[in-house]
């Protein structure tokens, strides 16, 4: 009796264990995920379409982000996409958190260098 009073409470002791709290790597991982970057973006403004709120941009390297290329993107601010102009030049912020990313802060004049 004292045998089975023993194994009783050992599976008592395993049954009431937690789960291992996940890894402060797994943690950190997740709050990069949604971390806001923001990445510089000078390229051509080839298509507008004003329906969708896109801008598909020949842009140059994103930062470390995206290498040169031609794509769409979303613009969020309707004050921007009113900035923006088929033909022109553009110089804008390229706005990256977690699997979403948008165009912000439209400037109408090319920065001074």
């Amino acid at each position: 009796m004292r045998c089975f009073s023993v194994v009783v409470f050992c599976l008592t002791l395993a049954g009431c264990s937690t789960a291992p709290a996940p890894s402060s790597e797994k943690a950190a991982t997740e709050v990069k995920q949604d971390e806001l970057k923001k990445y510089d973006l000078h390229g051509e403004v080839l298509r507008l379409d004003k329906e969708g709120k896109t801008v598909v941009v020949k842009h140059q390297a994103i930062g470390d982000w995206m290498g040169a290329m031609t794509m769409e993107f979303p613009v969020k601010d309707p004050a921007d996409f009113a900035k923006l102009q088929e033909g022109k030049p553009v110089e804008a912020t390229v706005f990256v958190q977690g699997a979403s990313y948008w165009v912000g802060d439209v400037k109408t004049e090319p920065a001074q260098k």
